[in-house]
């Protein structure tokens, strides 16, 4: 009954619609229906009405041809059944009365195969809505460098060998077979758009997804810091990648670095490209520069890589804002201010200083993006503060009531000058960051919820800790348990969501103290997702190894709990590298395949059928070759050390051998944005495979289209916009001093660095830029005392 009074609501308040009187709500209904179903199975369609006059439904079977068009996302068409014969007619009546009302409705055709039609009918009001009833399971694997088909038979779980598929590329029909494993590849050089599978009476069919090609080249870069003062110089460090062959290799030559303002540039530089395809470069910002973001962009061998760099603004005076807590500022209490102003070094009295403060409750994960928008973001202050005549101002900002971790990202100007700072508050050593992949969802849809954990200070992965995640809807509440990889990564998959917002939480038990993070995910009748392919956190994968080298032999192991029949494994990445068909035993499945060489990442995928439905995975899986993000780490000789002493640290990533450019950076707190490290070999992985799977245990629905001279109504025509979270930039703007910048050619896997006299915690960050091709990052937290 809620609904049904929001539903009324919505109409007059968006003044499109006048309010309806009872006998029309009659037109007002929707048809729905999955993608994919069995014919063994219950099988039915959801109408969505809000009246309780009955609905006279029938079945037509046609050809796919007369319906479906050929595009990811592409409406399918009416039929016209003037002149058909249906093969089932029924009737269903809606519960009585005005109500919104989502019913399964049964469709009488046990045990056929085909493509129908199902058509809804209330007088003059008409919708029609496509049921495939098909025993075959249809799984892709696209990538910029081919496509691969798996076919199998969803009631045994055997690969389908020598079924025909008929591809649509550009307006032409190109015909193709699966093999004795049940796979088929697309020829070399044809991109179709569309494939239609046939095995007897069943079909099978996918858009293809558009694909971006393999890059010839690639260019990252880095800056010291993601805040610069407008006179001051900004420092970079970057790479240039070619492809060469399967492999990317370091670029030669020169890159131009430039730092560019609304079509204008600030200031540029040129520099030659090492041995390991490594450039630095050490950019002057104008004093006049203006206050904002800009772009810090670096071109070579024709591509291009940039960051964003925030400038403070020094017009009328220097501005400077931290916390008086410092680094150690608890979360559960009010968080003081200090805000500084002086003009030529001359405290600045009774000047206004606006401030504005942007929090949020999560401790952002390393590598955010500026535009990634953060649930349950506040602005908690925004006013004008005037400085005293020390040139003092002081801001006392509320303290939490929700007793979560916070980030407080932080902006004040005076005039046309600004500064930014950025201040964390970590209820544990560790924190998590828990994101739903999808933040809207479609009713009876699944929720994949991805969880990150990693140190608070330095952004280490949180390797092998036990999470909790639940997912809570009002009384109600799911729970299960994960252990983070050695990337800090986990998933989860919550079914069964109960309409409307539920909170998904994710905690830990950290040394005594509780990480903990919140999200939300919403289901609603009107999402329809469209193709969405789901993996299955149930397959569990095991490996002969944690990394590969090129050549190397790998071997998985894969299970799922009742699956039959055959396995469908692939080694994938810029394209299939490797496809096969396994037999299963007892649910488990196990093959050996070759690592090749690659541009971009490397991911072991298993499919398997159960239960009438596909059920696949991947993983990625750690290459040492060239071109490749190289997994590092760092350790420390000391745990703590005496002010000024050196710290011996050891660069761990498998004994890679050979020359390499390093860039060390010793700072006061954690770095953001543009200058973080971490996330800076990722460049190299951007390019991979995407999966499609029309017959998941999960699948998509589509929506219904009416026919000619039908007068149906959608019945969401009155929803309300589903309000957005913008990103704030405020967040992602952090300003911490580079005590130390160092970039230097090296063949060892060690680095000495000198440490400040003044005792606290500091961020080592080091990015190796390897000259076979590779590039690895790590950060590590120090301790001075």
């Amino acid at each position: 009954m809620t609904l049904a009074f929001a539903l009324v609501m919505v109409g007059p308040a968006r003044a499109a619609r006048p309010l309806l009187d009872s006998g029309k709500w009659d037109a007002y209904f929707a048809l729905f229906a999955r993608d994919s179903q069995v014919p063994w199975k219950r099988m039915t369609v959801r109408l969505d009405t809000y009246s309780g006059a009955p609905v006279e439904f029938a079945a037509y079977e046609v050809d796919p041809a007369d319906v479906l068009v050929a595009g990811a996302g592409a409406r399918p068409r009416a039929i016209d059944t003037a002149h058909r014969t249906p093969v089932a007619r029924w009737r269903f009546m809606p519960p009585p009365g005005q109500a919104f009302e989502s019913n399964d409705v049964e469709v009488p055709l046990a045990n056929r195969e085909g493509f129908y039609v199902i058509e809804a009918r209330r007088g003059a009001a008409v919708q029609q809505v496509w049921l495939n009833l098909s025993r075959i399971g249809l799984l892709t694997k696209e990538a910029p460098g081919g496509i691969a088909l798996y076919a199998t038979d969803l009631g045994t779980g055997r690969a389908l060998a020598g079924m025909r598929i008929t591809y649509l590329v550009g307006r032409s029909f190109v015909y193709g077979k699966t093999d004795a494993q049940g796979i088929a590849h697309t020829p070399f050089g044809v991109r179709p758009r569309f494939a239609l599978a046939e095995w007897g009476r069943s079909k099978a069919f996918v858009a293809f997804v558009p694909t971006s090609p393999i890059p010839n080249a690639v260019v990252g870069v880095r800056l010291d810091r993601s805040v610069v003062r407008a006179g001051d110089r900004v420092r970079a460090i970057g790479f240039v990648r070619r492809r060469v062959g399967n492999a990317m290799r370091p670029g030669s030559g020169e890159a131009k670095i430039a730092v560019v303002a609304r079509g204008k540039t600030l200031a540029s530089e040129v520099a030659k490209l090492d041995g390991a395809g490594a450039f630095t470069g050490n950019l002057a910002i104008p004093a006049d520069a203006p206050a904002g973001d800009v772009a810090v962009l670096a071109s070579a061998s024709g591509a291009t890589g940039g960051v964003a760099l925030h400038i403070d603004g020094i017009a009328n005076a220097v501005l400077t804002v931290a916390a008086a807590c410092g680094a150690n500022c608890p979360p559960d209490a009010a968080l003081p201010l200090v805000i500084t102003a002086r003009r030529n070094g001359v405290p600045l009295a009774n000047a206004d200083v606006r401030v504005r403060v942007v929090r949020t409750p999560h401790v952002l994960a390393p590598g955010t993006s500026p535009d990634t928008p953060q649930w349950a973001t506040t602005t908690i202050v925004d006013r004008t503060q005037r400085t005293d005549d020390l040139g003092l101002a002081h801001v006392m900002l509320p303290a939490p009531t929700d007793g979560l971790a916070s980030t407080y990202g932080i902006e004040i100007a005076s005039g046309a000058s600004t500064a930014t700072a950025s201040v964390v508050t970590p209820t544990a050593k560790i924190a998590l960051d828990v994101r739903p992949e999808r933040a809207q969802l479609d009713l009876g849809e699944a929720s994949t919820v991805v969880v990150q954990g990693f140190d608070a200070l330095d952004g280490a992965p949180a390797a092998g800790l036990i999470v909790h995640v639940h997912l809570v809807h009002g009384p109600n509440s799911i729970d299960q348990t994960l252990t983070l990889d050695t990337h800090g990564r986990g998933s989860v998959v919550f079914r069964g969501l109960v309409p409307g917002t539920s909170l998904v939480t994710a905690d830990a038990d950290v040394d005594g103290k509780r990480a903990f993070d919140v999200s939300a995910v919403s289901a609603v009748p009107s999402a329809l997702s469209g193709n969405v392919s789901q993996r299955s956190n149930e397959i569990s994968m095991a490996f002969n190894s944690t990394r590969y080298r090129v050549g190397e032999r790998l071997t998985v192991n894969a299970a799922l709990a009742g699956a039959i029949g055959n396995a469908f494994v692939t080694l994938e990445g810029a394209r299939p590298f490797a496809t096969q068909t396994v037999g299963v035993q007892a649910g488990r499945a196990s093959a050996t395949l070759t690592v090749p060489e690659t541009v971009g990442d490397t991911y072991v995928g298993v499919a398997f059928v159960r239960d009438g439905a596909v059920y696949y995975a991947t993983r990625r899986i750690v290459v040492d070759g060239p071109g490749h993000p190289r997994a590092t780490a760092l350790s420390a000789d000391k745990t703590a050390y005496a002010p000024g002493s050196i710290a011996h640290i050891r660069i761990a990533d498998n004994g890679l051998h050979g020359g390499a450019t390093i860039a060390v950076r010793l700072a006061d707190g954690i770095p953001s944005r543009s200058a973080s490290f971490v996330d800076a070999p990722d460049i190299l992985a951007a390019t991979g495979t995407t999966s499609q799977n029309p017959a998941s245990d999960d699948p998509a629905w589509h929506a219904w289209v009416a026919p000619a001279r039908s007068t149906a109504s959608d019945i969401f025509g009155f929803d309300r916009p589903h309000p957005v979270t913008l990103p704030d930039a405020a967040l992602v703007v952090a300003a911490p001093q580079a005590l130390v910048w160092r970039v230097e050619r090296t063949q060892h896997e060690h680095v000495d660095v000198p440490l400040p006299n003044e005792p606290g915690k500091y961020v080592l960050s080091v990015l190796k830029i390897a000259d076979d091709g590779d590039v690895g990052a790590a950060t590590l937290s120090l301790v001075v005392q």
